[in-house]
Formats: structure tokens, C-alpha cells, sequence
């Protein structure tokens, strides 16, 4: 078979275009570093006092429960700080929210 460099015209570019993709498959691949994981909200960021209320409803009834009348945000927000445990038919105090509410380390006012 000729060399795609000396086939003229579209067959010599379909040709050129396979070889180079060809090329491209035999290098081995190229991973980009790790990223840094994105500045979250921090467990150590002060709660406010819904907050705080939310987590003290909850360990009052021990940690645990089926119902948990809270705002949808201050669930996210404490569920993302992992202070509490969203399951669909229950709710868990962690062991960082048991420390939270007894340590008194976030921003009481």
C-alpha cells in the first residue's frame, strides 16, 4: 500500500486522518491531577439558631426519630455538615452532632 502522504485527494486526507487517530489510540493517556475537593460548608462553621434548635429536638429524643419537623434547609445544611443522618423513614444524630450539641463548639450566641 502507498505511503497516505503520496495518496492525493480525499482518500489521501481519510487515510492521514486514520493513521494520526490510530496514533492518538497508542499513546498512553494522560490523567490531570486530582482537584481539591470544593470549600464546603465546614462542621466547625458556627450554626445559627434554627440550627442549633433542630439539632437539640433531636437529641432530646435520643438521637433518633421518624419525624423531624424542620425546614428542608436546615436539614440540608446540617445533613451536609454530617451532623445528621437523612434516611427516608428516619433521622440520626451522628456522632459529630452529638459532639456539636454537647462540646457547645458551634457559634452559641
Amino acid at each position: 500500500m502507498a505511503d497516505a502522504s503520496d495518496t492525493p485527494g480525499f482518500l489521501g486526507s481519510v487515510v492521514r486522518g486514520l493513521r494520526g487517530a490510530a496514533t492518538l489510540r497508542l499513546r498512553p493517556r494522560q490523567r490531570p491531577a486530582p482537584r481539591q475537593a470544593a470549600p464546603g460548608p465546614s462542621p466547625h462553621d458556627g450554626l445559627d439558631a434554627a440550627e442549633q434548635a433542630a439539632l437539640e429536638q433531636l437529641g432530646a429524643a435520643d438521637g433518633y426519630t421518624t419525624r423531624w419537623p424542620v425546614r428542608r434547609e436546615v436539614a440540608r445544611s446540617l445533613a451536609s455538615r454530617q451532623l445528621v443522618v437523612i434516611a427516608s423513614d428516619y433521622v440520626l444524630l451522628t456522632e459529630a452532632g452529638r459532639r456539636a450539641l454537647t462540646s457547645g463548639a458551634f457559634g452559641r450566641d
